[in-house]
């Protein structure tokens, strides 16, 4: 994890201000948000019980990442919140060869890494997340599963989660 203040050194970009809505208190006066309202379902004092958090069309039965309110592919209003699987397989995905713009945490030094697009189990939506791999270890249809972590510290001094992917069983990979 690397703090925002470290973020600075390396980017002139500022961080803007989370919304308070979806906190989570977590020890003493420590305060947990997810990294944008409406795309984490679960307990953000239990990182590992986290899914990411979407809509399902109940017209065209499209799923989205993001609670929304009406749906992008058909404009219904028909449309329910629900919590994804947790699992999914690489769609495909590129090498991430510059470090991110800020808020999004990095390594200090930068190194290369996975960027894929996953297909979430059960019907999920395709998503779009970091592989936590060597850039050599994922290959398209690798199964993965999604973890959750503080990655930064805001401005206001909460721990920001979000999510990344790693892959589900290395040995049966390559």
């Amino acid at each position: 994890m690397v703090l925002e203040s470290e973020f600075r050194k390396h980017q002139k970009n500022a961080v803007s201000g989370m919304s308070a809505m979806n906190t989570a208190p977590v020890s003493g006066t420590t305060t947990r948000v997810p990294f944008r309202a409406g795309f984490l379902a679960g307990d953000l004092s239990s990182l590992g019980t986290l899914r990411l958090a979407g809509s399902r069309c109940r017209d065209c039965g499209i799923a989205l990442l993001g609670e929304r309110h009406r749906c992008e592919n058909c404009s219904s209003k028909n449309v329910v919140h629900e919590a994804f699987a947790a699992e999914g397989s690489v769609y495909t995905y590129t090498i991430q060869r510059h470090p991110p713009p800020l808020p999004n945490s990095y390594s200090d030094p930068w190194s290369p890494r996975p960027l894929a697009w996953i297909d979430l189990n059960d019907g999920g939506p395709r998503v779009l997340g970091p592989i936590a791999c060597a850039p050599d270890a994922v290959r398209i249809g690798s199964r993965v599963r999604l973890v959750c972590d503080v990655d930064w510290i805001d401005g206001e001094g909460r721990e920001v989660v979000a999510y990344k992917f790693v892959i589900a069983d290395p040995t049966t990979e390559r």
